[in-house]
């Protein structure tokens, strides 16, 4: 291979080879796809947790040409996320019919491989469209987020500021996990009245309640039908009757009453549009800032839009996987961890080699080369993680018991410290805890609904914890780089989201 100087660049959980060996071979669609330079961009992997690493020379060139692009043209950046949000609506479709809905055990072993790797042809495209938001925004610089902080600071006065960037940064539409929670609460308003239905509801095991009121339980499963799939992320796993009936049970518990709930979310929604047209005639922006303006809301939501499409398509991809474990004698973990080239051995020669998906698993390297994904594992990538990646550079440790980060969310909380990144880490939260995270994400929802603040490491004012907690309206900071350092499980902290400052208490 030819040396490149990688750079380590964000860290996610959860995300296994079949996921990371896609993601590292969407680069190379820029050129055929937008008309620019390949983004050279790969994975470095022990356990599911992993690493982004990238060639900062090609993400430089790419950023510069994406902003060259979207400078000459205002419209360049929707026609992305119009052409990232058909795609992603298409490829629902496509797994729906050809995986979700297909009898795959009567496809032959070359069938089943075909399927497999038109999948990770379509998701790796729908990759590459959805990655130009965040190659668009880079070291500092973001072209809507920037160019609408810049118009409001000179606009408006430092008092009205916080209000209009939120207005004008509230999602232009539902995600998918709003709509599961609107369409849960609207389920739940059907028997909210029922008599004795709360006090069951709480108290009875998911067959009780199976027994006791069929109606609901027919209703929940079509709901859980429909979004099994909205935590699922990369690998699962889809959520059952009985998570979508601890929501409910919640909800009960806290004393949410539906309908009020339903027409709160409704007004607040009529508010923020009502607040985004007195606000924008109160600036009176030229052309390119409306532009921006009208962009801030669409580009908050089509951030998480995109991997939702996706989220939903890996959940269908899992029932081919099913299949081709089953043919192999191989779990699903198991399939998620193998090279294409193992499945190809065992699906068509009958050869599995568990030695070498065992080995993936523990730890695996992903980097694009000459247009292919090039896969390290053992000695050879051990060499490679040593030789060509330079690492995040890991802080002093400084004994603290107060850190500063950035306002998602106003508000105060004080409660013990959870630390989560992952689904498997959600069973120690408590509700009133405080939760903190390197970065949040999909399947780790449920348990933000449960926090009385979330703090995480990473993140500006429109990634996932910003937007999820001011839906929740639960007070959030972001960005602080070292919360998960600082605090453990257990420590009682004092949350100022509206000063960006979590302190421990010392009792």
């Amino acid at each position: 291979m030819t040396p490149k100087k990688w750079k380590e660049a964000a860290g996610d959980y959860n995300s296994p080879f079949f996921r990371n060996y896609i993601w590292v071979s969407f680069g190379y669609k820029y050129k055929t796809l937008l008309g620019i330079s390949p983004l050279l961009a790969g994975i470095v992997s022990k356990k599911n947790t992993i690493q982004y690493i990238v060639d900062m020379t090609s993400w430089k060139r790419c950023h510069n040409e994406l902003k060259e692009k979207a400078e000459k043209n205002n419209n360049f950046i929707l026609e992305l996320v119009e052409k990232a949000n058909k795609l992603g609506k298409e490829f629902n479709e496509w797994s729906e019919k050809n995986i979700k809905n297909a009898d795959l055990s009567t496809y032959s072993g070359k069938k089943l491989l075909s399927l497999f790797y038109e999948f990770i042809e379509k998701q790796s495209t729908v990759y590459a469209y959805g990655t130009t938001l965040p190659v668009l925004d880079f070291q500092g610089f973001s072209f809507v987020e920037g160019n609408l902080q810049k118009i409001l600071k000179e606009k408006c006065s430092k008092e009205k500021y916080e209000e209009y960037y939120r207005v004008f940064t509230h999602p232009a539409h539902n995600s998918s996990a709003q709509d599961q929670e609107e369409d849960l609460l609207r389920l739940m308003a059907e028997f909210y009245n029922t008599p004795n239905w709360k006090t069951d509801i709480v108290t009875y095991s998911l067959e009780k309640i199976k027994e006791k009121y069929p109606a609901f339980f027919s209703k929940l499963e079509k709901h859980t039908e429909k979004y099994c799939w909205v935590y699922y992320v990369y690998a699962g796993p889809a959520y059952t009757e009985q998570q979508f009936l601890d929501f409910i049970k919640e909800y009960v518990k806290k004393g949410v009453e539906p309908e009020k709930k339903l027409d709160s979310i409704q007004s607040e929604k009529k508010s923020i549009q009502t607040l985004k047209k007195q606000y924008s005639a109160e600036l009176k922006p030229d052309e390119f800032q409306k532009f921006i303006l009208e962009m801030a809301g669409i580009i908050v939501w089509a951030k998480p839009r995109r991997k939702e499409y996706q989220s939903k398509s890996y959940y269908h991809a899992e029932k081919l996987l099913l299949e081709i474990g089953k043919r192999l004698s191989l779990s699903l973990e198991e399939v998620h961890s193998a090279p294409p080239v193992v499945l190809e051995k065992g699906l068509l020669e009958g050869i599995i080699d568990r030695d070498t998906i065992k080995n993936m698993f523990n730890f695996h390297i992903c980097v694009p080369e000459d247009e292919k994904v090039i896969i390290l594992t053992g000695k050879e990538a051990e060499i490679f993680y040593a030789k060509q990646v330079e690492k995040e550079e890991e802080e002093e440790k400084i004994e603290t018991n107060e850190i500063k980060g950035t306002c998602a969310c106003r508000g105060t909380a004080t409660g013990r410290v959870k630390i989560i990144n992952i689904p498997e880490e959600m069973k120690k939260m408590n509700n009133g805890d405080i939760l903190i995270s390197t970065a949040t994400t999909p399947n780790i929802v449920p348990v933000m609904k449960m926090a009385a603040a979330i703090v995480t490491n990473e993140g500006g004012l429109t990634c996932h914890a910003a937007i999820v907690s001011r839906e929740l309206q639960i007070p959030c900071i972001v960005g602080t780089k070292r919360a998960t350092k600082v605090f453990k499980d257990g420590d009682l902290v004092e949350v100022d989201a509206t000063k960006g400052i979590i302190k421990r208490i010392n009792v």
